[in-house]
């Protein structure tokens, strides 16, 4: 069973303009006020904003330990030996490169992980100064899985889908699962506004969900999309199919007493071919176009950090 919560900070900004062309130089000669806005907004946010109230949202939360921090393709900071509670690090390492970094930015991405109740979550902000009018400035995209489903050390295939079958089909377990989830999206969202009071706070969505087996390798989605899974990027298991095809196969022999998941394809839009899960909701939505990658998994539309989202 896979976690996964969005939510979407939006800021004041304005628009950008383009260059005027012949013909608005002609409309304007004869008194007319050519429309030079284009579709992208200009967000009035600065890398030293976002990093300070991140920071300060997670740290309400008991969340201090830090992942990466990426801004235009230079990362800033990544713990690369599993270190604990070194978000102050995140921090220095990024004071030191303020006077470059701290200001305007294309691409930020910040990512941490936190565990509580059984929970082992990655939470990753991802903001642009510049974007499409109809898309936030900035997702907070959190993912996480139950850590008793997690692989062991030197575990194998078989004796790990020994191990995690009971813990499967215990659907009170994994409806308590759901709901913790659920309540940490909800806090986190609570956080956040606290930090940012000038932005507009808002949680598009805090599900579990169980994938439907396939036989066609699963292709990762960019951080750019709706349906990126930063647990998958930081964690990537080659035991994670093993555990889809045992929590589908659970889901089946609970009939219509199974806990509240969505069921969705390996492109995690939701499966239209049966009823099962919670076929209200409305799948994928809306994605961020284009962008870059740190080296560590996917990818912005084959770029480096330095292009449009």
């Amino acid at each position: 069973m896979k976690l996964h919560g969005i939510i979407e900070l939006t800021v004041a900004g304005e628009r950008v303009l383009r260059a005027p062309g012949f013909w608005d130089k002609v409309k304007e000669a004869f008194g007319g006020e050519p429309d030079l806005r284009t579709d992208t907004v200009r967000a009035s946010l600065e890398a030293t904003a976002i990093v300070e109230a991140v920071r300060g949202a997670l740290s309400r939360l008991g969340a201090t330990n830090a992942i990466s921090l990426v801004i235009d393709d230079q990362v800033l900071f990544q713990d690369r030996e599993g270190r604990p509670d070194d978000f102050g690090d995140l921090f220095l390492a990024f004071h030191d490169n303020a006077p470059v970094f701290g200001g305007s930015f294309r691409l930020l991405r910040l990512a941490a992980e936190h565990e509580e109740a059984g929970l082992h979550l990655v939470i990753e902000t991802i903001a642009r100064s510049e974007h499409p009018v109809e898309d936030p400035a900035a997702r907070v995209v959190v993912a996480g899985r139950v850590r008793d489903f997690e692989p062991r050390q030197g575990e194998d295939g078989e004796s790990y889908r020994l191990r995690v079958e009971p813990l499967a089909r215990d659907a009170p377990r994994l409806e308590a699962t759901s709901r913790q989830f659920e309540s940490f999206i909800a806090r986190l969202g609570d956080s956040l506004r606290a930090a940012m009071p000038e932005a507009e706070v808002r949680v598009l969505e805090a599900k579990a969900l169980v994938e439907k087996p396939s036989q066609r390798p699963a292709k990762p989605a960019p951080p750019t999309s709706r349906r990126y899974d930063p647990y998958a990027y930081h964690y990537r298991s080659p035991l994670d199919s093993i555990v889809s095809v045992v929590m589908w196969s659970s889901l089946l022999s609970m009939g219509h007493h199974h806990p509240d998941v969505v069921v969705v394809d390996q492109d995690q839009d939701q499966d239209s071919t049966g009823d099962e899960g919670n076929p209200s909701d409305d799948g994928d939505g809306g994605e961020f176009e284009g962008g870059g990658d740190d080296g560590g998994g996917g990818d912005f539309d084959g770029g480096d950090f330095g292009g449009d989202f």
